[in-house]
């Protein structure tokens, strides 16, 4: 009988597979699953049907080379619908797929691999030029290249996935029985307070997938939705690959870099309707004057969000202005597997502020004696355990896990606060943030206040070691082209800040850089900062 019209009634209703399927029966499989475009521009539908299609020739390719319910499928690709195809392909076969970065070199690669104790490793013509690295990875059993092999190759574990071998494959396959606590799929930390650390999500996830898409991002069947996020991060494993999947959403793909020339037409050719991308792009499209988005129609937007790190005041305005949308923040982390705190649509708005609790999510924030704050007191955000996406597992590293859990709560290692409604703000990461004469700066606080200088183009605020305040505030400024930081400048930064914020929180040294340190999430390298900043004064 043909799976692509039968349910099967073993899955669980809280598995990713059974949600996949319920939205393949209710949306069918001629639907457009992924309106993929390129580099130039041009656009491909591709249907739910050949998705579902693709993804069984590659899960009875996986089974054909002995891959296992459980066994660790990491998929190194260049940007492409193969991520897809391979990813359900691994679900199907009751296995564990992990996207990791295409742009990683051999050191990141391999240690992931080792990490992970991958099993299987996907990857394509670019990829295999790492072939030599993959031998000191004692687990690997098998790697399967996408496209052709090179010349060179000559190892025998290495075998070639081509449309050659559609022809011998079935087009048809049954999928492993799995159950809400088996492991679903592993993403990796994004590295930015130490290595990362590879989190394991279970089948359970599946459901809070679907509720974060209908009721935080209010994604409908008619949408046409772009969330940016490479899939190698949690934000798009879940909301650029899952969630589109689980909920039968016409999903935006752009294989390009990022450009403002390239991301503006997407916005208004393809009609994208929610949008959801990060601080980080949106402070690069502030760059552009204001008279480039007066040439594009972006009336079909309705909504548009924003994840990966705290969304600065200034932002928000320039959103409102340029697309007349507000961006809606929200909040959420690798570990914590889905959207937790956001800025709903149609709820009022406070700049600055993150949201409030969305979903399943009870977030606390505790003081130094784990009682709850009051409003605007600083303490560590927390987040009640109990709530369905939350993380299985530190694969590998159970202690490092158990670490992370007190007294029934998740500690999330941002220190945040909340006004009176209920509305949380981010102050920043627990070891982010400065403790200058006694008093608490969040590094997000005092960029927000630079970033509205004309002069400056980037920031980012780090410590510095101080006989007298036990840490300063320094901030790395990137200037705009023709500005150079005199005394004027520098005079004008520190009366902003302190007028905006207070004396504590002004920076006693601005650096001028060329540009900021970021690591592929697009989140600011602060550790790398403070190291930096420790044999220079």
């Amino acid at each position: 009988m043909n799976l692509f019209f039968m349910k099967d009634k073993t899955m669980n209703s809280e598995t990713i597979l059974s949600k996949y399927r319920d939205s393949l029966f209710s949306s069918g499989l001629h639907r457009t699953g992924i309106r993929w475009i390129d580099s130039s521009l041009h656009s491909t539908e591709i249907s739910r049907g050949t998705i579902e299609q693709e993804s069984n020739w590659r899960a009875n390719f996986l089974t054909e080379k002995v891959c296992r319910p459980g066994d660790h499928v990491f998929l190194f690709l260049q940007f492409s619908p193969e991520i897809w195809y391979f990813f359900l392909g691994a679900l199907k076969c009751g296995a564990v797929p992990c996207v990791l970065f295409p742009n990683f070199g051999a050191d990141a690669l391999t240690a992931r691999l080792k990490i992970g104790k991958a099993d299987f490793l996907v990857t394509d013509k670019a990829g295999i030029k790492f072939q030599p690295f993959f031998v000191s990875v004692p687990t690997l059993r098998r790697t399967l290249v996408c496209g052709g092999l090179p010349d060179t190759t000559v190892d025998g574990n290495i075998c070639l996935f081509d449309e050659a071998e559609k022809t011998r494959l079935s087009e048809q396959f049954t999928e492993a029985p799995v159950r809400p606590d088996d492991p679903a799929f592993m993403v990796f930390t994004s590295g930015s307070t130490g290595f990362p650390k590879a989190v394991l999500h279970s089948q359970r996830i599946a459901g809070a997938i679907v509720r974060s898409m209908r009721n935080v991002l209010q994604v409908t069947a008619e949408d046409r939705y772009w969330c940016t996020a490479h899939p190698a991060w949690i934000t798009g494993t879940v909301y650029s690959v899952l969630g589109p999947l689980l909920c039968g959403v016409e999903a935006i793909q752009y294989a390009g870099n990022f450009h403002a020339k390239r991301w503006m037409p997407i916005l208004q050719d393809q009609k994208v309707s929610v949008w959801y991308s990060a601080p980080t792009a949106f402070r690069s499209l502030m760059n552009e004057p204001a008279a480039f988005f007066k040439k594009f129609d972006f009336s079909a937007i309705r909504d548009v969000f924003s994840v990966g790190e705290p969304l600065n005041p200034k932002v928000f305005d320039w959103g409102k202005e340029t697309f007349g949308r507000e961006i809606h923040d929200t909040w959420f982390q690798t570990e914590a597997g889905t959207i937790r705190i956001a800025n709903l649509p149609g709820a009022v708005i406070r700049p600055g502020f993150m949201g409030k609790a969305v979903d399943d999510a009870r977030p606390v924030i505790l003081n130094e004696q784990n009682q709850e704050t009051a409003p605007t007191e600083i303490g560590r955000l927390c987040l009640e355990e109990g709530w369905d996406s939350c993380f299985a597992d530190y694969f590998g590293q159970r202690s490092a896990f158990a670490e992370k859990f007190r007294s029934g709560y998740y500690e999330t290692g941002d220190l945040a606060s909340s006004d009176p409604d209920g509305n949380i703000r981010f102050v920043g990461r627990n070891d982010n943030v400065i403790n200058t004469f006694g008093h608490l700066v969040g590094p997000f606080e005092v960029e927000s206040v630079l970033l509205e200088e004309d002069e400056i183009l980037d920031v980012a605020v780090a410590s510095a070691p101080d006989e007298l305040l036990y840490e300063k505030v320094v901030a790395f400024i990137v200037l705009r082209e023709g500005i150079s930081l005199d005394s004027k400048l520098e005079s004008r930064l520190r009366v902003s800040v302190t007028t905006r914020l207070s004396p504590y929180a002004t920076p006693k040294l601005f650096i001028p850089v060329p540009w900021i340190p970021r690591n592929n999430a697009g989140k600011v390298l602060r550790k790398e900062l403070r190291e930096r900043l420790r044999p220079e004064i």
